[in-house]
């Protein structure tokens, strides 16, 4: 199979607002079917959340299979109806990897050629793929090779275009530089980036690679939002996108609107809102938040956090409230409750 990269505009679904959903489950960690077509509810009815990012770093993607990913993908496809984008993560399974366990390439590489496949298959805007950290290089081979090979493998397989993606923490020799991002952009199926950073010195020598082509560039750090958008960035991936999006979401109307001082006012309320959970685990404490809100959302996650006490749920909610209402009167959208 051969892709074709677009010379036309960057797929809408690629840019604004993209949240990477939380994974609602039960105590047990199984897969909460109720609480998925809330939390998709809950994010639509935002009418500011351009794109849903499945399997996500937040919602916990190293602890998927094969075979669940493909079944929680088709239960947030069937709930979204159509009203979001959707991105799915569809790397390889990550099981065992956080113990310091290695990925074969070719059976990494092919689980996500079928995850790729089947993003395509069930009308996925894109399929994202972090950097292969957990493949050695073959002998001989440097970290830089490894990648472009597990990209390119990738691309020559699939139709879906796919969504690179470097989170906070990547070990350094995997990381992407100029020359590896110039490397891929050669790849016709690869249209983007999630780029987890607010350190000007990671992201702009990547911007300067990506800026002259029809490439989505996301911030996956909120915090930057503003910044990147300045620099050709079109869209952001975090945590604030699925508990305060009106707030990123205003930063951008004003940023666009050529008010960057209003913009960088929005910002320091989304860094309020990334405060609001400092010190709690955020995957359970909005999960909480937004189960205040009204929609039927466990408090659990596989992280295996305990829920928040009622006081901490009550001065989050409290918190968010205050943070959220003003932006969703200026933008019109719903109010907290």
């Amino acid at each position: 199979m051969a892709n074709t990269r677009s010379q036309e505009a960057i797929p809408t679904a690629l840019t604004g607002i993209i949240a990477p959903m939380y994974t609602p489950v039960h105590r047990d960690g199984a897969i909460d079917d109720v609480g998925v077509r809330a939390m998709v509810e809950w994010l639509a009815d935002r009418r500011c959340v351009r794109s849903v990012f499945a399997r996500s770093g937040m919602g916990k993607m190293f602890t998927f299979t094969v075979d669940e990913t493909m079944r929680f993908a088709s239960m947030v496809q069937e709930a979204n109806a159509g009203r979001m984008g959707l991105l799915l993560g569809s790397g390889g399974e990550w099981l065992g990897q956080r113990e310091g366990g290695r990925a074969e390439f070719d059976t990494y590489v092919g689980q996500a050629i079928h995850l790729t496949r089947f993003a395509g298959s069930i009308g996925a805007d894109a399929a994202v793929h972090v950097l292969p950290a957990a493949i050695d290089p073959a002998a001989g081979e440097s970290h830089a090779d490894l990648v472009y090979r597990y990209y390119r493998a990738i691309d020559e397989e699939t139709e879906t275009p796919v969504v690179l993606y470097q989170p906070g923490g990547m070990p350094e020799p995997y990381r992407l530089t100029p020359a590896l991002m110039g490397r891929l952009l050669e790849l016709p199926g690869i249209v983007g980036l999630k780029l987890s950073t607010d350190d000007d010195s990671v992201f702009d020598p990547i911007a300067d690679v990506v800026r002259d082509h029809p490439f989505a560039f996301i911030c996956g750090h909120e915090g930057y939002y503003a910044r990147g958008l300045r620099k050709g960035a079109v869209g952001v991936i975090g945590q604030g996108c699925n508990g305060y999006p009106e707030i990123l979401a205003a930063a951008e109307a004003r940023e666009r609107a050529g008010d960057p001082s209003g913009a960088d006012r929005a910002m320091d309320d989304v860094w309020r809102g990334l405060d609001a959970t400092n010190g709690l685990d955020s995957s359970v404490a909005l999960k909480q938040y937004i189960a205040s809100q009204g929609y039927a959302v466990q408090p659990y996650d596989r992280s295996g956090s305990e829920p928040c006490d009622d006081a901490t749920v009550q001065r989050l909610r409290t918190a968010l409230n205050r943070l959220r209402g003003p932006y969703c009167e200026e933008l019109g959208l719903p109010c907290p409750v």
